[in-house]
């Protein structure tokens, strides 16, 4: 007799690309644990795609379908559930994530306008699942029964006669209990896929955070796996990647905790091993700078180093109820970041949340830069649910002005059941309040803009090791940019005119309003298609990027007015912006697309040594050669395998070189460059050996 089978999914958007391109790590402890409880009872099967899902459902419905509810892919979770419903009522259907309310009469509201969830299983899943099952089993999964009876079921909600019914929250003391998804071989199948590993070392945060649906204090206690299942599952997923330069680990505060020094140890023996990975994603715990840059320094510049601070203004801070890393200690990471080599720092900033201002996010803005950030995080805070930002209290306190917009690559037409069906994710952003107007907060998002394209991703670290050494603050620069739009090209004036109609048309004032917009057949192809509905920042990053020649000129113009403003542009200086211009040029200019050229270029400042200095030199004492060098700019082998690497990953999507360019680390695609004379006699050399082998 064939056993009754039990699905979970945990579903990404595909229509424009894979939208959340991760392996689902999740939904695989809960089908892990439930596995390893039920003795192989049931028949579990783990899905990603919709399409792989729809293809076994057409076959046979399972007992029990199980999804995870993230805001990017609740709509279309919930669409297939009610479809199953409406095809046969007696598979049962559970959700689960933090995608869900934490006041009871939100709750209600939630679970009565989806009837199609039968259970919501909250905080961790894996006990409230197994506890479920059990006693679904028992009764022969008669959901009716259940609640009739009025059982409950570890961390499960329902409702039932007008009711919310709760069963009591409680987590897994010992994680370890918990089979290993990789281990296992339950992830097995996605290697295949241009997906990214993720692995999680431990559960819990000691922090409360209002914006962050891991700040509750039930989950204020730290669970962590054991060290031995770490490596091994480490070691596992780096001999089976394929293409695949990125690894992300989903602690919450990583670094933070003493043994997170021997899961960067392991990472770095993996590294050696098999030269993977090249890019570690994790957020650092702001606790114990001294242990992070431990670790940073064992992970040889790997990990994308940096402190979120969401906003420097203590009012906002005190508001959602965060307190920041000390300025020493943030600027002591920061600084041990930028000295390794081909390292990229970072910092997040988040705009309109509680208090916010135009003036205190400019000066967030400032202090991120100011401490030599490589690259500046900007979000629009999202009112999620599951978190206390959400709630109506906090609205009304801070007077939170909303829309409502579509999630990016978060939509499509989807064949289910022989039917073809539109689904959109829509999400709520804040885009003002008390303090802070619609005019204000549009004028946020252009400076964002131009941090993102003149700052982020050291594109113009040189030119800023420059203005820093001179005494001059970098946004000082950045303003001008912004303050002088007579010095934009035509091009550049389209973009971010562009940019400022997507910014602020592109909102409704309700979620059914968004929806049924979207939704309307010709507005759904262009959302598919790219023309509407993107990140709006990424996009207009990549298409000024893409004008490199163009917002090179408008830079070191800025800077060259700004330097002058202050009376310290000299003859000297200006020669070596002019040259420097031509080097970051060369350097950078298409490096994503075209790695197969080189380029030569004759010079007056020996830039190998400039580039010793860190770039930070004073033009009026360094000297200027009377002979000019020829350089050399090109890609090298790992270069390429490295970016092909990338744009595998991220650019089968409208905005995905935005996103390759914000993800990934930039340093590892600008062109190598060395004296021409170096360059020759190195090639001799490689001549050389190559005819004594022969």
């Amino acid at each position: 007799m064939s056993k009754e089978k039990i699905y979970f999914a945990d579903l990404t958007h595909t229509a424009q690309g894979i939208s959340a391109a991760t392996f689902p790590l999740g939904i695989s402890f809960v089908l892990s644990y439930a596995k390893h409880n039920f003795n192989n009872e049931f028949d579990f099967q783990l899905f990603k795609f919709p399409h792989d899902l729809e293809k076994v459902l057409c076959k046979n419905f399972p007992v029990m379908l199980c999804f995870s509810n993230y805001s990017w892919n609740f709509e279309l979770a919930y669409k297939m559930a009610t479809l199953v419903k409406e095809r046969n009522q007696k598979t049962v259907t559970v959700f689960g994530g933090p995608n869900f309310p934490i006041v009871n009469d939100e709750k209600y509201k939630f679970l009565s306008t989806h009837p199609a969830i039968d259970f919501y299983i909250e905080l961790e899943g894996e006990m409230g699942f197994v506890n479920l099952t059990g006693q679904l089993k028992g009764m022969n999964f008669d959901v009716q029964r259940f609640k009739a009876d009025g059982r409950s079921a570890n961390n499960t909600t329902y409702v039932y006669n007008g009711k919310v019914i709760s069963g009591p929250i409680e987590r897994i003391a010992d994680v370890n209990v918990i089979p290993s998804p990789y281990l296992t071989g339950v992830m097995d199948k996605f290697f295949e896929y241009p997906l990214v590993p993720m692995i999680e070392t431990t559960r819990g945060c000691p922090f409360s955070c209002t914006f962050c649906a891991d700040g509750m204090v039930v989950k204020n206690k730290v669970h962590r796996f054991e060290q031995g299942r770490i490596n091994a599952e480490l070691e596992y997923i780096a001999s089976r990647v394929k293409s695949m330069d990125e690894l992300i680990i989903t602690d919450l505060n990583f670094a933070m905790y003493k043994e997170d020094l021997d899961t960067a140890r392991a990472v770095a023996e993996i590294q050696k091993k098999y030269h993977y990975p090249i890019l570690l994603s994790a957020s650092a715990g702001k606790n114990q700078p001294h242990r992070t840059i431990e670790a940073a320094k064992i992970l040889g510049g790997s990990w994308t180093l940096g402190a979120s601070i969401q906003s420097t203004d203590p009012d906002v801070l005190k508001a959602i109820k965060r307190s920041n890393i000390s300025s020493q200690a943030y600027q002591e990471l920061i600084d041990f970041g930028n000295s390794l080599k081909n390292s990229k720092t970072h910092s997040e900033i988040i705009l309109g949340m509680p208090g916010d201002t135009k003036e205190k996010h400019f000066q967030s803005l400032r202090f991120g830069i100011e401490n030599n950030v490589n690259s500046m995080r900007m979000f629009q805070a999202m009112l999620l649910r599951g978190t206390d930002m959400a709630t109506q209290q906090t609205r009304k306190n801070y007077g939170l002005i909303t829309k409502y917009r579509t999630i990016p690559g978060c939509i499509g037409i989807y064949e289910f059941f022989g039917e073809k069906h539109p689904v959109a994710e829509i999400e709520e952003i804040i885009v003002g309040n008390k303090t802070l107007s619609m005019e204000d907060y549009i004028d946020c998002r252009i400076m964002n803009l131009l941090v993102e394209t003149f700052h982020n991703n050291a594109v113009f670290e040189e030119a800023f090791a420059l203005v820093r050494a001179l005494g001059v603050s970098p946004f000082e620069c950045l303003l001008y940019v912004k303050q002088h739009p007579e010095l934009y090209s035509v091009r550049i004036n389209e973009i971010i005119a562009e940019f400022i109609v997507h910014t602020s048309k592109d909102l409704y004032d309700s979620f059914e309003g968004a929806q049924n917009y979207v939704l309307t057949p010709q507005v759904l192809e262009k959302y598919i298609g790219g023309e509407l509905g993107t990140n709006e920042l990424l996009l207009h990053r990549a298409l000024l990027f893409a004008e490199f020649e163009d917002i090179c000129r408008l830079l070191f113009v800025s800077i060259a007015e700004t330097l002058k403003n202050k009376g310290i542009l000299t003859d000297a200086v200006q020669e070596y912006l002019d040259e420097l211009n031509q080097f970051i040029i060369l350097r950078k200019r298409n490096s994503i697309t075209d790695t197969a050229s080189v380029f030569t270029k004759n010079f007056h400042y020996d830039f190998i040594a400039v580039s010793q200095a860190n770039f930070r030199i004073n033009p009026n004492d360094f000297p200027r050669l009377s002979d000019p060098v020829k350089f050399c700019f090109f890609h090298d082998e790992d270069q390429k395998r490295h970016i092909a690497n990338q744009v595998k990953l991220y650019a089968q999507t409208p905005i995905g070189i935005g996103k390759l360019i914000q993800r990934s680390n930039l340093k590892l695609f600008y062109r190598k460059f060395v004296k021409q004379d170096d360059a020759q006699r190195g090639k001799k050399m490689r001549q050389d050996v190559a005819a004594l082998l022969n």
